[in-house]
């Protein structure tokens, strides 16, 4: 590899805060709101242009939310029922939501509300760190390089970016390095679910479930008519055996890359808060590890490859989609897993499966393993009952080896297994709450280890996600 060499440069300090929290996404957001409701003087380092990452970016217009999980998300969710004048926010533990309507909603609650300063457009490039401390992030944006100083960092990137830079230890992937396959998600508008539910009860046998998924995604075309008129979650899901009936009936029509796209997940789908448009979670793009910047541009390209096949084939035989249109695609690709930033402590799959507590729990959740198979098919879904819980503790939300760092999210400390069970949106939120209240309270106490918390301090400030 060749290698270029550039002059030492004076970077500017243009902020010192108490918080840093780098990506404002899911965590991200939990974590901003959280520490500058407790007095802290917070940034936010984004590197796209709006707030909520999957949830806005990528699409993920569905929030999943335990029925233990009374923290920010669910404040937010009402925050959009209030908004739109309806009432989604009943029909948890799943949620539709809009993306559009979230960005104004976060930045109305971390910006105008809480008070923390959000910088678009910038991405963590480098770390300067002495013993463990962190005290200084380099980003990169319009203005070229800039530096924050901050008392305490949070990284709520997903990737575990800040984390990497400043040189903490991570893993990646199974036991071979792959993730969980990721999902480029998609809206669809102008569509008619009635029409296809008329058609679904009229044919039972072409809408048999074929793939292993959740009992709440079992839903009849009775239930699913019910649920959109009272604003409550519909999912359509697998259409396999459709499938295979139109491919028997065009056995020209169709490749073997398209055959093997349409079998990933079959057609999995969602209402959304505005009639007649769906949200489409059927993508898979197979062996994944998610830390190759080629690999990442040959996934999105991929990724609206096959967004077009589902789309084309919707349209063409679905009923009630005749006169759809492609919605738009996710400006994030929707990767379920990267780096996994060692703790403190290490999250395994036997605290989940146990429904393990713990004395410095901060949050707790009832979602069971979901590892979405590394080569593209099939799904590994365990679930739990929905009336157990388990607990996950502040040490796994401490990067180990470093005195002032937290993590949030998807890259927080735990194992392949057990981050697929504790990875969705509002349990990253309340993870980043858990993290942005520690930090705003260390830092108002004058601590520089963030393990001088007081647990018990807060245990009662995330006692609603607890």
């Amino acid at each position: 590899m060749k290698y270029c060499t550039i002059e030492n440069k004076q970077i500017p300090i243009i902020a010192e805060v108490d918080v840093l929290v780098c990506g404002g996404g899911c965590a991200g957001v939990g974590a901003a709101i959280s520490a500058a409701r407790q007095g802290a003087k917070t940034l936010v380092v984004e590197r796209m242009f709006s707030l909520g990452g999957m949830m806005t970016g990528g699409l993920m217009s569905k929030v999943a939310i335990s029925p233990t999980n009374n923290s920010l998300a669910l404040e937010i969710l009402n925050r959009l029922d209030d908004l739109q004048k309806t009432s989604f926010a009943k029909s948890r533990p799943e949620v539709p939501i809009d993306p559009e309507a979230t960005k104004l909603i976060l930045d109305t609650m971390t910006v105008e509300e809480a008070k923390a300063q959000v910088l678009f457009g910038s991405v963590v490039c480098d770390v300067i760190t002495n013993e463990g401390q962190i005290s200084t992030v380099l980003v990169e944006n319009i203005e070229g390089t800039q530096a924050i100083a901050a008392k305490f960092v949070i990284d709520c990137t997903g990737d575990g970016q800040l984390a990497f830079k400043a040189g903490a230890e991570y893993v990646a992937g199974n036991s071979q390095g792959y993730s969980s396959s990721p999902t480029l998600m998609f809206r669809v508008g102008n569509c008619n679910p009635d029409a296809l539910l008329d058609y679904m009860e009229a044919n039972p046998e072409d809408f048999a479930i074929s793939y292993h998924t959740y009992s709440n995604h079992k839903l009849s075309p009775k239930q699913n008519r019910e649920n959109i008129r009272k604003d409550m979650y519909a999912h359509f899901a697998d259409f396999i055996r459709y499938i295979d009936k139109i491919i028997a009936q065009n056995p020209e029509r169709f490749t073997e890359w398209e055959k093997k796209v349409l079998h990933q997940r079959g057609l999995i789908f969602l209402n959304q808060p505005k009639p007649n448009q769906v949200l489409v979670n059927s993508s898979r793009i197979p062996l994944f590890k998610g830390t190759d910047a080629i690999e990442l541009s040959d996934a999105m390209i991929e990724g609206r490859k096959q967004v077009e096949l589902l789309f084309s084939f919707m349209k063409t035989y679905l009923p009630g989609f005749e006169d759809s249109y492609l919605f738009d695609t996710g400006s994030l690709l929707g990767i379920r897993e990267s780096r996994r930033i060692v703790g403190d402590y290490i999250f395994t799959q036997e605290d989940v499966q146990s429904l393990r507590k713990f004395d410095d729990v901060i949050v707790s959740n009832h979602g069971g393993v979901e590892i979405h198979s590394t080569d593209g098919t099939g799904t590994d879904i365990r679930e739990l009952d929905p009336t157990e819980f388990y607990h996950v503790p502040y040490r796994s939300i401490i990067a180990k080896g470093f005195k002032n760092m937290l993590m949030a999210g998807r890259c927080f400390s735990a194992t392949h297994a057990a981050l697929s069970a504790a990875r969705n949106i509002a349990y990253c939120i309340a993870l980043g709450e858990a993290a942005g209240a520690a930090a705003a309270y260390l830092a108002k106490q004058g601590k520089t280890d963030v393990r001088d918390i007081d647990i018990l301090w807060l245990q009662e400030v995330m006692k609603h996600a607890i």
